[in-house]
């Protein structure tokens, strides 16, 4: 066995634990379920309750819209569910950004974790 084989072996010995902690993350909704555990839990709730209320703003704003009568109600109920669904991007958008910071600080800790063994070895 040479030198590349043992330090690829030792490599793996050594991330095997972390990857026991990566496979509930594997998912789109394991991802998402890290958000709520975290520090920020309370705040991914309420952006959460804001983002099913603003759903349901832009279906009930765009059911009126395409019921209007009249250019002026329709302009009205346009720019409302241009502006519900604008939030519903914004809420969204927060939460992929708080996924992505977990993956990253994860991946942080990784490095770390490798550096205090390399010190101990």
């Amino acid at each position: 066995m040479n030198t590349d084989d043992r330090i690829r072996e030792q490599l793996a010995e050594r991330t095997a634990e972390i990857d026991r902690i990566d496979l509930d993350e594997r998912s789109l909704f394991g991802m998402l379920g890290r958000v709520f555990a975290g520090g920020l839990r309370r705040w991914a709730a309420l952006a959460m309750a804001m983002t099913l209320i603003a759903t349901g703003l832009t279906f009930w704003t765009g059911y009126e819209f395409f019921v209007a009568a009249d250019t002026e109600s329709r302009v009205f109920w346009g720019v409302l569910v241009l502006a519900a669904f604008h939030a519903v991007s914004m809420f969204k958008m927060w939460f992929f950004m708080e996924m992505n910071r977990n993956s990253v600080l994860r991946e942080v800790k990784r490095v770390e974790l490798e550096l205090a063994r390399m010190r101990e070895d």
